[in-house]
């Protein structure tokens, strides 16, 4: 007879009320001790890509841990930390990723259960102002210095901010030209290098893309530009006008359509001027040849164009033709 069932007929055959059977195979294995290792990442990104995130604090209530929770990122090559010798339980934490100011920028909170060595991946979301900034770098064709180039300052415009003027060198450092703090995505960033007489030499405009809490850095290539200068008459096919003749409120619509790329300058729309603003003076256009387009529509829905065959016109570099020499475009009323 298997001995627990004899030891369990001989209990009920005692008259002792202190007799207690124990199934050994069913009792639950004993909790043991361990390690927790935290392996972090911060919105998605390592260590070295988050890299305002000076180092991380580790909190568990009701325990001591080494240099008060306070952890460097990266450890052993490992983001994350590896604590000891914690008691079978269950245990509630709370991350903090801090700058280089201390101030809490990633947060996260959880619990882990110890029952032998127990690990954590934790991704730490943002907390608090997610601005940062960006180091900004810019060259000119050849991989010209700013003495080379001949510049000496360069206008920087971000977004709807007023133009700032930095001195050219700034942006060919190791460091770069930091930036304000700007909110994360895409911005609009213009640059105009200029000769130490204030003329424009080179030009670049479009995106800058910055990160929540972690700084960009990004190379800009200028190109040089030259100029064009447009004005404008009217004709009805054999008498010729001004804008004083229609309205001196109509607006007249200038692009130019770069011959060897069919690109327009200013896209679909055009750039649009009061009639008697003429001469229009360009500053910012790339060398080449441009076909020069203009349009108007008078309040009563009269259409003036130019004439699609009108020989283009040669843009180039660091040349810039002013008000006086500006080129006359007849718009025939169609």
């Amino acid at each position: 007879m298997n001995s627990r069932l004899l030891f369990a007929f001989l209990c009920l055959a005692s008259v002792s009320t202190g007799c207690i059977v124990v199934d050994d195979d069913h009792r639950p294995a004993p909790s043991v001790p361990g390690d927790v290792t935290f392996l972090w990442t911060f919105n998605g990104l390592r260590c070295d890509q988050a890299r305002d995130v000076y180092g991380v604090n580790v909190i568990i209530p009701g325990e001591s841990l080494l240099n008060d929770g306070k952890y460097a990122c990266n450890t052993a090559g490992s983001d994350g930390i590896t604590l000891h010798d914690f008691a079978p339980g269950s245990y509630n934490f709370t991350l903090q990723a801090v700058n280089f100011q201390n101030q809490i920028i990633f947060e996260a909170s959880g619990t882990f259960v110890i029952n032998g060595n127990k690990t954590a991946m934790v991704d730490l979301a943002p907390v608090g102002n997610p601005t940062s900034y960006a180091l900004l770098n810019w060259r000119f064709p050849g991989n010209m210095g700013c003495g080379q180039a001949g510049v000496a300052t360069v206008d920087i415009t971000l977004d709807d901010m007023a133009p700032r003027n930095f001195d050219c060198t700034v942006g060919q450092s190791a460091q770069g030209l930091q930036t304000p703090n700007l909110d994360p995505g895409s911005h609009f960033i213009e640059f105009i290098a200029r000769a130490p007489s204030g003329q424009p030499l080179y030009y670049f405009n479009g995106e800058l893309v910055t990160q929540a809490y972690n700084p960009v850095a990004v190379l800009y290539d200028l190109y040089a530009v030259g100029g064009a200068s447009i004005s404008w008459k009217f004709s009805d096919g054999s008498v010729t006008f001004d804008c004083n003749s229609l309205s001196p409120s109509l607006q007249i619509g200038l692009n130019f359509q770069d011959t060897t790329t069919g690109q327009w300058v200013y896209g679909a729309l055009g750039d649009w001027h009061n009639c008697i603003d003429k001469p229009i003076v360009y500053s910012y256009l790339k060398p080449g040849t441009y076909k020069v387009s203009l349009y108007a529509k008078t309040n009563s829905g009269t259409e003036y164009r130019s004439n699609p065959n009108i020989a283009p016109i040669l843009v180039q570099a660091h040349n810039f033709p002013g008000p006086n020499s500006a080129l006359e475009v007849t718009m025939y009323r169609q």
